[in-house]
């Protein structure tokens, strides 16, 4: 228990404005910590140095405290021109928010193009020039190419502690440039510091092919082994990944490991505005990105068999989209007529927008394949929302929450009968009178963003037990 009020440094290149994966987690940590005894100050990145097109949402800022400082810096601009540089040598750019118009439209023009840059090994060995720019890329990314934030990040934390004179550090990862800022700082300190990985990193099963042995993932193994060492607790955000974890540093390192779940701001669902009782349509909603792995080919593909076989029609279903699709994922979209017409595709909305398209829905939607390990964020906001959930996703932390917590069915993404068994079910129970909400069977309070934040501060006051000898 504090006796005195104790200041923090934060360290979060993703803050609001910024409304990059991950920021909710800190916006509930930073808007409830102030209430158990801590000052907060966070250290970020200054708007007009964000990468391009990133998302924004500035209605996060309205659930900032008032005493919470911001400390907004620069980034070095000299690595942002190098990437600048390798873009406009492929050919690269990230493309604007598209509708499913304009999805459908463009691809079977990018397919083939996108399969070609998805796999360049196949095709034709790496010359001498292209070893150079992907050495280049390497040397520029590391530990992730959020690094040109360093040197001002840096410079800026050390005078803020010698005015605030801060008794903790707090850095919250990815990107795991903020890690080592906070490595930096409890180097020239000796300030605890509380590290909290968000994602795993150096082994994680998605980065598999990125990193691989090249030296960007040597890298990774050796700072996330040095992150844990010197760090004095360890916050992961799932079993799953404490089990990972402990199994790869074994049980001395491992005591300073801990898991802080995801959750979900409990004023956002105070006072919701409830939807009809009924649709006229079952509405199945996904909101977020879709990138990588996360598509949606074999759901569409058992909407299809359910459509084609007169199981459902297409007036009695609405399937939305809420955020962006990645360029590699249009392809997917090219569907039947029928099921064209089910489909919704929304640009990226604030998160107060998001909420509402998730409570105008019947059943909220998740698509996680590829890793055992993770939990997407906003499956604890379905949670909230008390909405049963379609969850795709292999045996692993997602499929537990939702088994555990009765919240819907877990289909595993390649299953395709399964998958249509599982909407069949859904469409069954609409017809009969609506999708009943889950009993959620304890996770409304094992989530709760308030009760997190208490782990979070006990962490914290171990951490100042622990006295910074990481």
């Amino acid at each position: 228990m504090l006796t005195s009020r104790k200041k923090v440094l934060v360290i979060a290149y993703i803050f609001p404005p910024l409304a990059r994966a991950g920021v909710h987690r800190t916006v509930r940590f930073v808007r409830y910590l102030p209430e158990l005894g801590w000052d907060l100050t966070v250290l970020t990145v200054a708007e007009p140095y964000y990468p391009p097109n990133s998302p924004i949402d500035r209605e996060l800022l309205k659930k900032i405290p008032a005493t919470v400082k911001v400390a907004a810096t620069p980034v070095f601009r000299g690595v942002e021109n190098l990437f600048r540089i390798k873009k406009a040598l492929r050919g690269k750019h990230k493309p604007a928010a598209i509708s499913q118009h304009e999805i459908t439209k463009k691809a079977a023009a990018t397919e083939a193009a996108q399969i070609a840059d998805n796999h360049p090994a196949a095709t034709k060995p790496r010359g001498l020039v292209q070893r150079g720019k992907d050495l280049i890329t390497d040397l520029t990314s590391i530990p992730d190419k959020d690094v040109n934030w360093l040197p001002h990040a840096v410079k800026h934390a050390l005078a803020l502690h010698r005015r605030e004179k801060f008794d903790l550090i707090y850095s919250t990862a990815p990107p795991f440039t903020d890690h080592l800022v906070a490595q930096f700082i409890k180097q020239r300190t000796g300030l605890p510091w509380v590290a909290d990985f968000r994602d795993p990193w150096a082994r994680a099963p998605w980065k598999a092919e990125i990193l691989g042995s090249s030296l960007r993932g040597k890298a990774a193994a050796k700072l996330e082994h040095q992150f844990v060492r010197h760090a004095d607790r360890v916050i992961l955000n799932t079993d799953w990944i404490h089990r990972e974890f402990t199994q790869h540093y074994g049980a001395n390192l491992s005591r300073k490991f801990t898991v802080i779940t995801n959750g979900f701001d409990p004023q956002d669902f105070t006072d919701p505005v409830m939807p009809p009782a009924r649709n006229a349509k079952m509405i199945i909603t996904h909101t977020g990105a879709l990138y990588r792995k996360r598509s949606p080919e074999q759901f569409f593909a058992a909407c299809e068999r359910l459509l084609a076989q007169g199981k459902i029609a297409p007036h009695e279903l609405e399937i939305r989209f809420v955020g962006g699709i990645a360029p590699e994922l249009y392809r997917t979209f090219e569907c039947s007529a029928a099921l064209r017409q089910t489909i919704q595709v929304i640009p990226q909305v604030s998160h107060r927008e998001a909420l509402g398209y998730q409570l105008q829905s019947d059943v909220l939607f998740i698509l996680q394949p590829g890793t055992s390990v993770s939990v997407p964020g906003k499956i604890f906001e379905y949670i909230g929302m008390r909405k049963r959930i379609l969850a795709l996703t292999p045996a692993g932390a997602t499929a537990d929450v939702v088994r555990d917590h009765q919240l819907g069915p877990v289909v595993d993404p390649e299953d395709l009968p399964g998958i249509e068994a599982a909407l069949n079910q859904l469409v069954d129970e609409y017809r009969r009178g609506g999708i009943a909400s889950p009993s959620v069977n304890g996770a409304f309070k094992k989530y709760d963003g308030v009760e997190l934040t208490r782990q979070l501060h006990h962490e914290f006051l171990l951490s100042l037990e622990h006295g910074g000898r990481g």
